[in-house]
C-alpha cells in the first residue's frame, strides 16, 4: 500500500495558482484535455492546493472532483472545493464555487489523425462568499451565477501531446458592481519521459481581469510531473509562477486521481 501512503502524503500537501473561472483536469491549472471518459467509467481527483500572494495571504485548496463518462463521448465533471485563507487577518475557512461541467467530444483522435476537439460548458454556482477573505484573492468568488463556454483541442507528436484551450464566461454581476465577462486561455504540453510511468507537463495559462478598472490581466507558468502507479491511480506534483501582478507570486500542487 505504499501507493496510496503516498496520496495521502500528497493530499497533506500545497497547490495551483488558479484564479480564473474554472478548475482544471489535474495536474494543469486551467487546461481540460479533449478526450472524454469512457460510457460506464468514472474518476475521482483529489488535491490540496495552495498559492502564496504579494500581499502576504496564502490560499489553500483542497479540490474534490467527480467525472462520469454518462455517453459515449459525453462525460460530466462535478467540483467541489474548501478554500483556507490564511494572511494578516488570521485563518478562514469556507466553501468554494461549485462547478458543474459537462464535456462532449467533437472530434475523435484516430491513429492516422490523433487530433481531439471537444466543447465544455462550465456552469458555477456561487457557494463562494463574496465577503469573505478568500474572495479578495479569488476573483470568480462573486457571489453570483456564472456560464462559461470551453473550445478544446488536444493533439499527439509523440513523445509529445499538445493541449489549447480557449474559453469565455459570461460573469454574473453582484449589487452595486459590474464585472466584465472574461476570456481565458492555454496552451499545456505533456512529455512522455523514457521511464512509461513517469510523464511531464508544461502550462501557460492566462485570464483576462473581471474588473474594468484593474488593466493587468492574470497570467502563469506551470511545470510538473504525474506518476502512474497502476492503470488506475495516478500521482501528481506540480509547482507554478506568476507572470503577472494579479498572479499569485508562486504555488505548488500534490493530488491523486482514481479511475474505476
Amino acid at each position: 500500500m505504499r501507493a496510496w501512503t503516498l496520496a495521502a502524503v500528497s493530499v497533506v500537501l500545497v497547490g495551483t495558482l488558479a484564479g480564473g473561472p474554472a478548475w482544471a483536469a489535474r495536474p494543469f491549472l486551467s487546461t481540460e484535455r479533449g478526450p472524454t471518459l469512457d460510457h460506464g467509467t468514472s474518476r475521482v481527483e483529489v488535491g490540496l492546493d495552495a498559492a502564496r500572494f504579494s500581499s502576504q495571504t496564502t490560499r489553500y485548496t483542497l479540490k474534490t472532483e467527480l467525472t462520469s463518462g454518462l455517453l459515449t463521448k459525453l462525460d460530466f465533471k462535478v467540483e467541489a472545493p474548501y478554500l483556507f485563507t490564511t494572511g494578516p487577518g488570521g485563518t478562514q475557512g469556507e466553501v468554494g464555487d461549485v462547478l458543474l461541467r459537462p464535456k462532449l467530444l467533437l472530434l475523435e483522435g484516430r491513429e492516422a489523425n490523433p487530433l481531439f476537439i471537444a466543447a465544455e460548458l462550465v456552469l458555477k454556482f456561487p457557494s463562494c462568499d463574496e465577503g469573505s477573505t478568500a474572495a479578495s484573492v479569488t476573483p470568480s468568488c462573486t457571489g453570483e451565477a456564472d456560464l462559461g463556454v470551453l473550445a478544446i483541442a488536444s493533439k499527439e507528436f509523440r513523445p509529445v501531446t499538445v493541449h489549447l484551450n480557449l474559453g469565455y464566461t459570461f460573469v454574473g454581476s453582484p449589487p452595486g458592481r459590474t464585472l466584465d465577462d472574461v476570456v481565458n486561455y492555454s496552451l499545456a504540453f505533456e512529455y512522455d519521459t523514457v521511464l512509461p510511468a513517469i510523464t511531464v507537463v508544461t502550462e501557460l495559462a492566462g485570464v483576462t481581469s473581471r474588473e474594468s478598472s484593474v488593466s493587468d490581466d492574470l497570467l502563469d507558468v506551470m511545470i510538473g510531473v504525474t506518476y502512474e502507479v497502476n492503470r488506475r491511480v495516478v500521482l501528481d506534483t506540480s509547482l507554478a509562477v506568476g507572470l503577472s501582478s494579479a498572479s499569485p507570486d508562486y504555488a505548488a500542487a500534490l493530488g491523486v486521481s482514481y479511475t474505476f
